[in-house]
C-alpha cells in the first residue's frame, strides 16, 4: 500500500511539474481552449493508467508527448467532420518538435524565473498581476491609478530588463538567445 501511494505522489508531482509544457503541446495545434482542456483531461487519465510502465522519472515529459500525439490523433479523428482540420502528418510533426525542443524550454524558463527574481518585489508583482489569466491592462491600470498607455510603457521596459537578463545568463548560446522571445 505504501508503494502505491509514493506511485501516486510521484505521478502527481511530474504531472504538475509538466502540465504546462503538456497543455502548451497540445495548444500547439488544437486552437479552441475547451478542446485543449478536454484533451488534457484525456491525456492526464491515459497517463495515470499507464503510469507503471514508466520506467524512468526524467522521461516523463517525452512520455506524456507521445500519450498527447495520440491523444490529439484520436480527437482529430472524432472531429474528422470538421472543416479545418491539421492532417495526422502534421500533428506528429509539430508535437515531435516540441517534444525536442523541452530541454531547451525548460532552460530559457528557469533563466526567466531567476531573472524575475532579480526584479524588485514590485516590478515582479507587476509582471505576474499582468500576465495572470483574466488580467486586462485596462482594468490593472484602473486598479493602480495609472494610466493603460503608461502601464505598457512599463510592462515594455521591465521585459526589457527581462530579456538582457536573460540574454546574459544564457551567455554565448546563439540559438537559444535567438529563440528567447519576451
Amino acid at each position: 500500500m505504501l508503494e502505491n501511494e509514493h506511485s501516486h505522489e510521484r505521478f502527481v508531482r511530474l504531472l504538475t511539474e509538466h502540465e504546462g509544457m503538456i497543455r502548451a503541446s497540445i495548444r500547439a495545434v488544437i486552437q479552441r481552449s475547451e478542446d485543449v482542456a478536454e484533451i488534457m483531461q484525456s491525456v492526464s487519465v491515459v497517463m495515470w493508467r499507464k503510469f507503471d510502465s514508466l520506467t524512468d522519472s526524467a522521461g516523463f515529459a517525452k512520455w506524456a508527448c507521445v500519450i498527447a500525439r495520440y491523444e490529439i490523433l484520436k480527437f482529430k479523428r472524432a472531429r474528422a467532420r470538421d472543416r479545418f482540420q491539421f492532417d495526422d502528418e502534421l500533428i506528429s510533426l509539430i508535437l515531435e518538435e516540441g517534444a525536442q525542443e523541452i530541454p531547451a524550454r525548460a532552460a530559457r524558463l528557469a533563466h526567466l524565473e531567476a531573472c524575475l527574481e532579480k526584479l524588485p518585489e514590485s516590478r515582479k508583482a507587476l509582471v505576474l498581476q499582468a500576465y495572470a489569466e483574466g488580467c486586462t491592462i485596462k482594468h490593472l491600470a484602473a486598479r493602480l491609478g495609472r494610466s493603460q498607455d503608461g502601464l505598457y510603457q512599463l510592462l515594455r521596459r521591465i521585459r526589457e530588463e527581462l530579456r538582457y537578463c536573460m540574454e546574459f545568463q544564457l551567455g554565448s548560446d546563439e540559438s537559444i538567445r535567438k529563440a528567447t522571445t519576451l
